[in-house]
C-alpha cells in the first residue's frame, strides 16, 4: 500500500466515492453533492493548512481516501472511505494502519463514527480509541447517533 496526497486530478474519483450510497449512509452529511460544489470543496481542502486529504493505493489502484483535520483541542480528526469495489475485503484496518504508522505517530486522534458501524468501530479500536460521547442524530431517516472516539 502506498499513500499520496490527493490532487485536483482526483476530483472525479473522489466525487464518485463521496456520492456512493453506502458512503453517504455512514456520513454526517448524507445529501448527494453536485460536481461543482465538490470541486470547490476539493480546492479549499487542498489549500487548507488545517486539513489534508490522501489517496491510499494498493497495487497502483486507488483503495480509499483518508482525510485529517486539526481539531481545536489539538487532536487530529481522521475520516476515511474505502472504494466501493474494495468493500468487504477487510482492507480498512490495513489501510488506516498504514496511514497511521506514517502520519499519526505520537498524535492524539479523534474519530466520529455512526453508532453500530462495526467496521469503523473496529478500526477505531485498532488505533487505541474508545467511545467517549454520543451526539443525537438530526436525520429523520437514520436515527443512529454519531459517536466520538478518542
Amino acid at each position: 500500500m502506498t499513500v499520496r496526497k490527493a490532487t485536483v486530478a482526483d476530483a472525479a474519483l473522489l466525487f464518485e466515492w463521496r456520492n456512493d450510497s453506502e458512503t453517504r449512509r455512514n456520513s454526517r452529511d448524507k445529501s448527494p453533492l453536485d460536481l461543482d460544489t465538490h470541486k470547490e470543496w476539493l480546492s479549499r481542502t487542498l489549500q487548507s493548512s488545517h486539513r489534508a486529504l490522501y489517496i491510499v493505493e494498493i497495487n497502483e489502484r486507488p483503495l480509499g481516501t483518508i482525510r485529517t483535520d486539526v481539531a481545536r483541542d489539538g487532536y487530529i480528526e481522521i475520516s476515511y472511505t474505502i472504494a466501493p469495489e474494495f468493500r468487504g475485503r477487510r482492507l480498512s484496518k490495513p489501510m488506516v494502519k498504514r496511514f497511521a504508522d506514517e502520519f499519526l505517530k505520537g498524535k492524539k486522534i479523534v474519530a466520529h463514527i455512526k453508532k453500530d458501524h462495526r467496521p469503523s468501530e473496529s478500526v477505531a479500536r485498532m488505533l487505541g480509541l474508545k467511545p467517549v460521547s454520543e451526539v443525537p442524530s438530526e436525520d429523520p431517516i437514520d436515527d443512529r447517533p454519531m459517536v466520538e472516539w478518542r
